[in-house]
């Protein structure tokens, strides 16, 4: 009889990995996430909420294809795999929202959201929900984390 053991996946592993993706997706779009958030109050939107979409993740796919249209969309991708062969890159799209609608919203694609909302950020914040790696993570960013020309 052989040695017939095999390695067990450890999913924390995997949760622990989807959550520093959620978070550097997040790091690495600074920038649009706040030309999004100024354009939304601009816009008169109060207290918006960021949704930060890597539109090459399925589920981030599926929401931004929803919201911009197949063609659209993967337009961007072969755009953005033109421009960055070495695929380091991923091809992200960020919206505003209302909070209220976005309190609806979200925890019914992203169930385990819901606590996010039960209360707002502080006046010196505002939510970001980054979706990439197969799931959403809600990030409040504060406003002193703009960064100004060099």
């Amino acid at each position: 009889m052989g040695n017939t053991s095999e390695e067990t996946p450890d999913p924390t592993a995997d949760q622990a990995a989807a959550l520093d993706a959620q978070q550097a997706l997040l790091e690495e779009s600074l920038e649009l996430v706040f030309d999004v958030y100024d354009a939304a109050l601009d816009d008169g939107l109060l207290d918006p909420v960021v949704i930060l979409l890597d539109c090459e993740d399925p589920i981030g796919g599926e929401i931004a294809r929803a919201w911009l249209g197949q063609e659209v969309v993967d337009e961007a991708i072969r755009d953005q795999r033109s421009a960055d062969p070495s695929g380091e890159l991923t091809t992200v799209f960020a919206q505003a929202f209302p909070l209220a609608e976005s309190a609806e919203e979200v925890p019914a694609v992203f169930p385990y959201l819901a606590p996010v909302f039960v209360a707002s950020p502080p006046a010196d914040e505002f939510l970001v929900i980054s979706v990439t790696s197969g799931g959403a993570l809600a990030l409040t960013v504060p406003l002193a984390a703009r960064q100004s020309p060099p």
